[in-house]
């Protein structure tokens, strides 16, 4: 089992571990919906050094990735991209966010389940196509946090002693007191914050304790989990797999067809003129019940697709899910019910779940 750099502090802090993609991982440390109600609310802060990090060199860096992944990566340096690693038949390998550092040098992040999968897909597409590319795996060497919700910029202005003025999606290599990092506006939460990556262990580990100390809350993986669904965003393995493609998944805003070529934009062209015969869209439940992973849905008495996340959302006080139907159900407010443990009457909803105007980095009101 892989082991976080700052395992001993996340003990010391209290948290529960378990295995999640073949780590040992905070689960929690108080409380899970305290803890996502507090990102919601304040700032919380999470250790995801599982998730895959690798860097990406050459002169060939943003041409390998052009063809390696769905989204135009022709951006300007200090902006990040959102975009899918595909295989030949349009499904999703995996869902990728990419920093662009500079011209010859990427930081690209990979879910940790598929980090080997990637890293040998990767070796054989270099392999195929000649390109002057390098690709290392920083992941065990280096740390990586994130620090999330409407005070988390504020609080990691003070301890950094630096204010930034970055808008979300962009990237910067800093250094301080000899210590490099890279620090991001990106995150899995749906709140506005920084990721933070670094080689150097002792500082991230003085940096995470500073954060706790002005206020920051420790976070484990099922709060992540939590506010990744009420943000309405996808996770590996349950609401996108190999034999799911990006326009079921709505993901379609992270696949460019109008490049020369990509692995899997044949597939996608016919998918796109045949249609699809399933989406992903998010159900509300009436009361605090939720869907969960695998429940049926039904429309008088029919299957008609399944969830495929499913949680208690503190953030609204209700049940939420996250599944497949027939594209001509999918219409908002449509009710169907939902058979698990218990039987329940769903509606389907925009997402993210929660009121935009109210929690989220487009939230109307901005921590400074």
């Amino acid at each position: 089992m892989l082991r976080l750099l700052l395992e001993n502090l996340h003990a010391k802090l209290g948290a529960k571990f378990f295995k999640f993609a073949g780590w040992n991982m905070p689960m929690k440390y108080t409380n899970s919906l305290k803890e996502t109600l507090a990102v919601r609310n304040y700032a919380g802060v999470f250790d995801i050094s599982h998730m895959g990090r690798f860097i990406l060199e050459g002169p060939n860096v943003i041409e390998f990735l052009q063809r390696a992944t769905s989204n135009n990566i022709k951006i300007s340096n200090g902006k990040t991209r959102y975009t899918l690693t595909l295989n030949e038949n349009g499904g999703i390998k995996d869902d990728n966010v990419m920093f662009k550092l500079s011209d010859d040098k990427v930081l690209f992040i990979v879910n940790a389940s598929n980090r080997e999968k990637i890293w040998n897909w990767f070796q054989n597409l270099l392999s195929q196509w000649n390109l002057n590319v390098k690709i290392s795996d920083e992941t065990l060497k280096t740390v990586m946090i994130a620090i999330q919700g409407p005070k988390a910029k504020k609080l990691t202005h003070e301890v950094l002693g630096i204010t930034y003025n970055l808008r979300k999606f962009r990237v910067v290599k800093s250094r301080q007191n000899g210590v490099d990092y890279v620090l991001s506006t990106t995150g899995y939460t749906g709140e506005d914050g920084y990721e933070i990556v670094t080689w150097d262990i002792k500082w991230a580990e003085r940096i995470l304790n500073s954060l706790i100390e002005k206020g920051t809350v420790p976070c484990g993986l099922v709060a992540r989990d939590i506010l990744r669904l009420e943000a309405g965003l996808v996770l590996y393995g349950n609401d996108i797999e190999e034999d799911i493609n990006p326009f079921e998944a709505k993901l379609d805003f992270a696949v460019n067809l109008s490049k020369e070529y990509f692995v899997g934009k044949e597939a996608l062209e016919k998918v796109k003129q045949k249609g699809i015969s399933r989406i992903r869209v998010g159900f509300l439940s009436k009361t605090r019940n939720s869907p969960r992973k695998g429940d049926t849905i039904y429309k008088n008495g029919s299957q008609v697709g399944m969830i495929t996340s499913g949680t208690f959302s503190p953030t609204i006080g209700k049940g939420i899910g996250i599944g497949y139907i027939s594209p001509d159900l999918a219409g908002i407010d449509k009710e169907l019910t939902v058979k698990g443990v218990k039987e329940l009457k769903v509606r389907i909803c925009k997402l993210p779940f929660y009121n935009e105007s109210m929690f989220g980095w487009r939230r109307k009101t901005r921590a400074t």
